[in-house]
Formats: structure tokens, sequence, C-alpha cells
């Protein structure tokens, strides 16, 4: 792997971002910093993170939709999964696990597939064991805390709900 100044800027970009969230400051001396960090960063770390098309995500539109997906779909999966875990917790449910491999349709790019895989780990009872490719078929496979379907597309929906067109819709 390679380090390519498109994927050290691509790199940068979210890392100073991330940067400014957490200090919430523009002085002189907190962005200097700020850009000395996230430059290193990137030049160190751009060759593990970027492999292709670096900046598509720095178009607007793709970016207004990636923001729209992260505070409204997203968030609301999250609350529903929430909701639904306290539910068997509070509710002494009894709790039936496994793991089912799921189909993912439409996305083949690798960044849109980790952001799938993040984001079903990070809503409440799932978590993405592994993404294979066999024979250009996609599949996750998740462990599953409430396991209510063991058909894989029909769990696939339950689990993937509508994160994953909108994740095809913003890399497609």
């Amino acid at each position: 792997m390679k380090t390519t100044v498109k994927g050290v800027v691509a790199t940068f970009i979210p890392c100073f971002l991330f940067w400014m969230l957490l200090t919430m400051s523009v002085a002189p001396r907190e962005l200097i910093g700020g850009v000395v960090v996230c430059l290193a960063t990137a030049i160190f770390t751009a060759k593990f993170f970027v492999h292709s098309e670096p900046y598509k995500l720095l178009n607007p539109v793709r970016f207004v939709l990636m923001l729209v997906y992260l505070f409204v779909i997203f968030f609301w999966e999250v609350i529903k999964a929430n909701v639904s875990m306290a539910i068997t917790v509070l509710g002494n449910k009894p709790i039936k696990q496994g793991i089912v491999k799921v189909p993912v349709e439409g996305i083949t790019n690798h960044y849109a597939l980790a952001l799938l895989a993040d984001c079903i780990t990070l809503t409440p009872g799932t978590i993405t064991m592994d993404v294979i490719d066999e024979d250009g078929k996609i599949s996750m496979y998740i462990n599953w805390l409430t396991m209510t379907e063991t058909d894989r597309v029909k769990a696939g929906e339950i689990i993937k709900g509508r994160m994953e067109r909108w994740i095809r819709r913003i890399w497609a």
C-alpha cells in the first residue's frame, strides 16, 4: 500500500473536523496544533484507510445525504433497537440468540460495506462478525441477540432496516 496525496487529504479533512469538534475552539494555538496533529496522523495512516475514491464523500449531495442518514435514519434505527432491547431485558423475555448470514444487496464499495457493518454493530442487539464475498455475492455474518427470524432475507430486512438502502443511495 502506498500513501497518496489524495489519501492524505481525504484522511486529514475528517480528522481535522473531528479535532475542531473536540476542542470547540478557533484559537490560533488550537488550530495550529490541530493541523500539525491531524496532518501527521493523515500522513502515517492514509495508506491504511483510503484505497479508492478518496473524494467521494466530499461531493456536497453525498455529504448532505450522509448527514441525513446519520442524524435521522441511523439515529431512529438506534432508538428502535434500544426500545426493543429494553423491552426484552425489562420484560424478562427469553433471549433467543443466534448467528445469521445476511445477504447484502447492491453494495460493493468497501467503505459502504464498512459503514453498514459498523452501523449494524452500533445498534443494540447485533454485532457484525464478518463480511464475506463468495463469487461476487456479499454477505454478513451477524450475531443477533433477539433472533426472531431464521430466513436470511427476512432476517436481513429486520436487522438492516432502512440502513442498507440509504447507504446504497449515498455511495452509488
